[in-house]
């Protein structure tokens, strides 16, 4: 009876290398970098452009973000955390350390997810916009921040 038992336990972890194997392999993070996504808002009622301009820096201890254009400018420190083959960007502090903009609002909480990239199909990069939105419409997973 031993023997039998052995053979069914070592059929079992066979079967279980092979769900191992199978699994198809994680995609890697966003790999440490410059990227920049320009969002158009159009034009105001009296043809001024609305366009803000956001520069995201990865890198291996150091994570900012800032938006500047149309009535836009800020710095954010940031962290990025990698999960599951995306990177997820976290709210810190703006760049003077302060939770609370120049005008004393606080926008977003410490480690509240700002935005979310991870690689699409055909290399591109995929941003989901999570808390950091240009405006109040909706924004579902598109190509937005490109490598620089």
């Amino acid at each position: 009876m031993p023997r039998m038992a052995s053979r069914i336990g070592m059929t079992a972890m066979a079967a279980m290398a092979g769900l191992v194997l199978a699994l198809p392999a994680m995609a890697e993070p966003v790999p440490p970098g410059h990227y920049r996504y320009e969002w158009d808002g159009g034009r105001t009622a009296g043809g001024t452009g609305i366009v803000v301009t956001y520069d995201l820096t990865l890198g291996p201890r150091a994570c900012q973000l800032t938006a500047q254009g149309f009535q836009t400018n800020e710095e954010i420190r940031c962290e990025a955390v990698n999960t599951n083959g995306a990177t997820t960007v976290r709210f810190v502090s703006y760049s003077d350390g302060k939770v609370v903009n120049r005008y004393g609002v606080a926008i977003y909480k410490p480690g509240q997810e700002l935005l979310r990239l991870r690689a699409g199909t055909g290399g591109v990069l995929l941003t989901e916009l999570l808390a950091l939105k240009p405006d109040e419409g909706t924004f579902p997973p598109a190509v937005r921040f490109k490598p620089l």
